[in-house]
């Protein structure tokens, strides 16, 4: 058990590492000027990995190719959205958002967290090709004579895997040297993100319409 513990969260690791939407909503977010958003969003990102698996562990992987599509577009949607908002922000240079909203700190970091975890959880929970690794990584590690055991635990690991990564990884952008760096490419780098992220959901987009027509 312990060598296939090993393998997982190796495979966890380099799958959540590689460049994709969650990445670049989390690195956006770490440049907000929201410390609390910025973690949030990896708890989202978490809690969308929660109901991945829990749908996958309920039999849906055989749900009909047509849901899987309509899925797709509905995450190309969000991901539309997080980029367009993104793209359209004024950008946060040494300047208290609250104070220009007019809101106390507490209530401006409350809704900066609640945007935070939402934007995690929509990009992740919609993310059709998170469900489709899942999907294969689970035919690899769960076979038929698998100790139950071993079936509760595992989705519990990947959950658990990307709460801890996703904070390690915000915390990491967070840490003062690097928080500095990307500070300077504050005017332009969210607007790269912003621009990467309808990217996505234009090739989502394009996908799902050629799976469904195909």
């Amino acid at each position: 058990m312990y060598p296939q513990l090993l393998t997982l969260l190796g495979i966890l690791t380099v799958g959540l590492i590689s460049p994709g939407p969650d990445f670049f909503l989390i690195v956006k977010n770490s440049m907000s000027g929201s410390r609390l958003r910025a973690f949030a969003t990896g708890w989202g990102i978490a809690a969308g990995l929660c109901v991945q698996v829990i749908v996958l562990s309920l039999g849906l992987a055989m749900a009909p190719p047509v849901v899987l599509r309509i899925v797709q577009l509905a995450g190309a949607a969000v991901l539309m959205w997080i980029g367009l908002k993104t793209l359209l922000a004024r950008p946060v240079v040494n300047q208290p958002a609250q104070a220009s909203e007019g809101m106390d700190a507490d209530k401006y970091e409350r809704k900066q967290a609640t945007a935070g975890f939402m934007e995690g959880f929509l990009c992740n929970a919609t993310n059709v090709k998170v469900f489709v690794f899942f999907t294969s990584l689970f035919s690899q590690f769960v076979v038929a004579d698998s100790p139950m055991s071993w079936r509760v635990f595992m989705p519990v690991v990947v959950v658990i895997h990307g709460l801890v990564m996703w904070s390690l990884i915000t915390w990491a952008l967070l840490f003062p040297p690097v928080a500095r760096q990307l500070t300077r490419t504050q005017r332009w780098l969210p607007r790269v993100f912003g621009v990467i992220l309808i990217g996505f959901a234009l090739f989502v987009v394009w996908e799902s319409l050629r799976g469904l027509l195909a």
